[in-house]
């Protein structure tokens, strides 16, 4: 009976543990990210922070207004996720 008790709570351990592990994989096309730009590929002079701006469309007619980021040296995080109602916390 021991042996039960013990193999039921390392395998709700685990189930418990994967479950919390598991991040919400939201498609890029409906993500907003900040952008941490630089002026060189090695990231060392940092240009700035800019977000994109919000959620455009209605239903599955939707996208993200993009930030213009002024260099092609960024770091990428996400922001926000366009969904149904608008702009949702990630």
């Amino acid at each position: 009976m021991l042996r039960t008790i013990r193999s039921v709570a390392v395998v709700s351990a685990v189930a418990l543990a994967a479950l919390g592990s598991m991040a919400l994989d939201y498609p890029p096309e409906y993500t907003g990210y900040t952008y941490d730009w630089y002026h060189d590929a090695a990231k060392t002079q940092y240009g700035g922070t800019v977000t994109d701006s919000g959620c455009g469309g209605w239903g599955e007619h939707r996208w993200v207004q993009r930030a213009y980021v002024p260099s092609g040296y960024y770091d990428a995080y996400p922001a926000f996720y366009c969904g149904e109602g608008g702009m949702e916390p990630i």
